[in-house]
């Protein structure tokens, strides 16, 4: 290995840190960030050297064999600051005790490979599929520069030395250093661009189920949400929006919201009207006194009913091609049979258990922020063109996020700006809430959707034709880029027809395929991405159909699936695995069962339900098992947990999930009306983790998709009755509480 001046575009740079122990910074990319560490800043317009330095630092190595990273993920739940260390902490070859993470500044340096080095954004089960190689990179890098230094103190050659859990050895001679004691001779020396990785069978880190290193914090409550954030002299917002997305205030009468005790400001900004208390009781009272009139002219006027009919009638009208595989109309008239299933699926709430916040600390020359965010990059970007700074004088706080679901990574920076704009009136520290209540009427919301299927079947129950349709709003559209990079990611130039999320949902060996959309355009109808995207109501249609298809010709649902994947692999093998944990066919006493599989971000699930049904619908959830390659699993436990917290969100989602609207008003308003599920609603779960040299897949929404098919698969086997519509509640199906199964 040769050790060379680096690139322009500078990968690492490496210097002692005052006192010993060893800094290293990332390179690559401009921008300036802002400590993370919680200072101020001190106050000037101009970056300063040591600033700049803060910013672009990636790991610190103390002389007492400390190993402290930054990530630039968010962590939402996913364990982010534990598998991303893991990482760094497998090729760096240290003691895993020894380390410790935080969050990045916001900054490029830190930005994910994944979206092509341009922001940092924790979306699309994109954390460890995109940083793995890097991370490895920069271990392997300071390693090597620490075997050179050790190798020039003892004047013996690098080849003859090994490192390991935090050491350099030289056998040969049996004398050791730490890499503490080496830090400061390492920062001396050039870093190798192209150090040599691990070989799998070389893990001692990687593939360990290790704790997750705020699994403490947060048994002890110790751990600081941005909920948690509390300044000196900090004032407490909330905001009184308009009952109609877009609708704007007209008239404001504060008189009444003034007098209330604690209550200091109101301001109107864009998004309504802030009230500026003491404290937050304070402000929701001085809410509750405004007199507002909205003018409502250009505000959302989305009913629920109309975009049904709406929808469905679309579904008789060809869409934007998608996929074309042989020619479908042929198979068709061919065919024995022609079956076909309309779907419909409602808006709905990511309901994420801790209510969005963001703290602002703004003078006119500078500002702090701190927030659970899913996009830091793109609210930092929104917030310095609303306080007219520079990206270098506003230090952006990333916290630990209760709960995200793609609530937390709006590409518009909703709730960032609000804070931005009360914080610009104040110019005091504030924080501004949302209550549950703000974010179930004026939030974002997983867009309804229809999807018509069918199926051409020949005598012997073959498919040979099969048709999907989706008629759905158009923010997901642009979802389908997932596809492209995933493709790209693997090196390969995709076909037209591989760049949507549909193709990602349709694994079969079916020649003949025809896959059409409906991108809707609605401006006034607020849709975002939430956990699984389309492959939510996409896989939950082509799932169950499946189904339908294999009872109508007397086929068992396992076996004519593995009939079907005979060019998926590692899809038939999670089926197969699953099936065996399962017992597939086996359980009696009014158990059924019911799979489902989906292959995406690089990753596969089958999950299988087993359940039963009384006659008044009460669905009894014995066991949900689930089998899942995710290529190579960082940390098996954090992917098991991921799973397993998919299933709970997915139950909810089927069961609970739906936001109604009335002449654009959102009918629900917190858990009380759009519940999730309940701890005593939860089963029994087993997930397997099958072993896999692949590069990582996505994890993150894994669980999600076939949750809902597996679930009313088993139902239908049940009961005979097919679902077409969701939630599960508005048919009459309710959960029944573990203790009673």
């Amino acid at each position: 290995m040769e050790f060379s001046e680096l690139t322009r575009r500078q990968f690492l740079r490496v210097s002692a840190i005052a006192g010993g122990g060893l800094l290293v910074a990332c390179g690559g990319g401009g921008g300036g960030g802002g400590s993370n560490s919680g200072n101020p800043g001190d106050g000037t317009n101009e970056p300063i050297d040591a600033q700049e330095y803060a910013v672009g630092e990636f790991l610190r190595l103390s002389t007492d064999n400390r190993v402290h990273i930054l990530v630039g993920a968010s962590e939402i739940g996913q364990g982010a600051l534990t598998s991303m260390a893991m990482i760094v902490a497998e090729e760096l070859d240290v003691d895993w005790e020894m380390v410790t993470a935080e969050h990045s500044p916001v900054a490029a340096r830190f930005n994910n490979p994944y979206f092509g080095g341009l922001l940092q954004f924790t979306v699309a089960s994109a954390t460890t599929r995109g940083y793995f190689d890097t991370q490895r990179q920069i271990g392997a890098a300071v390693r090597q520069m620490l075997i050179q230094a050790a190798a020039d103190r003892w004047e013996v050659t690098r080849e003859s030395l090994r490192t390991d859990r935090g050491f350099v050895y030289d056998d040969a001679n049996g004398r050791s250093a730490s890499y503490g004691e080496l830090a400061e001779e390492a920062a001396s020396y050039r870093v190798p661009l192209t150090p040599p990785l691990k070989e799998p069978s070389q893990y001692r880190i990687i593939g360990q189920s290790k704790q997750r290193n705020d699994a403490a914090a947060k048994v002890s409550g110790t751990l600081q949400y941005g909920i948690d954030v509390d300044l000196p002299g900090m004032l407490t917002a909330v905001l009184a929006r308009p009952p109609r997305f877009f609708g704007q205030a007209l008239t404001v009468d504060d008189n009444a919201a003034l007098a209330i005790p604690g209550v200091r400001e109101v301001h109107t900004t864009p998004a309504g009207v802030a009230v500026v208390a003491d404290d937050y009781w304070s402000a929701e009272k001085g809410r509750q006194a405004l007199e507002v009139r909205w003018n409502e002219l250009l505000a959302g006027r989305t009913d629920s009913d109309l975009t049904r009919s709406a929808y469905e009638l679309r579904l008789n009208l060809p869409g934007v091609p998608i996929r074309i595989d042989g020619l479908v109309p042929v198979a068709q008239l061919a065919a024995a049979e022609v079956r076909s299933a309309d779907y419909y699926f409602p808006f709905q709430a990511h309901a994420a258990m801790e209510p969005l916040n963001v703290t602002v600390d703004y003078d006119g020359s500078r500002a702090d922020i701190w927030t659970g965010s899913q996009s830091p990059t793109l609210d930092k970007t929104f917030a310095s063109i609303i306080l007219g700074l520079l990206p270098n004088q506003i230090n952006f706080h990333t916290m630990s996020s209760g709960g995200g679901f793609g609530r937390r990574g709006n590409v518009f920076a909703d709730y960032v700006r609000d804070a931005c704009f009360v914080a610009r009136a104040v110019r005091q520290p504030v924080k501004v809430m949302w209550t549950r209540e703000d974010d179930m009427k004026g939030g974002f919301y997983r867009p309804a959707a229809a999807v018509r299927v069918s199926a051409a079947v020949d005598n012997q129950g073959n498919i040979t034709a099969w048709t999907h349709r989706a008629v759905t709003q158009d923010v997901t559209a642009i979802l389908y880029a997932e596809e492209l990079l995933d493709t790209l990611a693997e090196g390969t130039l995709p076909p037209l027809k591989e760049l949507t999320d549909l193709e990602t949902g349709m694994p079969y060996d079916i020649d003949n395929v025809l896959m059409d959309a409906h991108l809707t355009v609605n401006l006034t109808m607020p849709a975002l991405w939430m956990r699984s995207v389309n492959k939510y109501t996409d896989v939950f249609a082509q799932e169950t159909f499946i189904d339908e298809v294999a009872a109508r010709y007397s086929r068992d649902p396992y076996q004519y699936r593995r009939g079907m994947l005979n060019n998926e692999p590692r899809l038939l093998a999670v089926l197969d695995a699953a099936a065996q944990a399962a017992n597939w066919g086996g359980p009696n006493g009014g158990r059924s069962q019911g799979l489902a599989v989906l292959g995406h971000w690089m990753s596969y699930v089958a999950q299988v339900v087993e359940l039963s049904v009384s006659a008044d619908k009460v669905v009894t959830i014995h066991r949900v098992i689930s089998a899942v390659d995710v290529g190579t699993a960082v940390n098996p436990d954090l992917v098991v947990a991921q799973v397993e917290s998919a299933i709970v969100f997915a139950l909810t989602s089927v069961f609970y999930g739906e936001i109604t609207l009335n002449d654009g008003v959102v009918q629900q308003s917190n858990y009380d009306d759009y519940p999730v599920l309940r701890m005593f609603e939860t089963p029994e779960m087993e997930t397997i983790v099958l072993p896999s040299e692949h590069a990582p897949g996505g994890v993150g929404e894994l669980g999600v998709p076939a949750l809902g098919p597996a679930l009313v698969n088993a139902i239908f086997a049940a009961t005979g009755e097919t679902v077409r519509d969701l939630p599960l509640s508005k048919l009459g199906y309710r959960i029944a509480e573990r203790s009673r199964s």
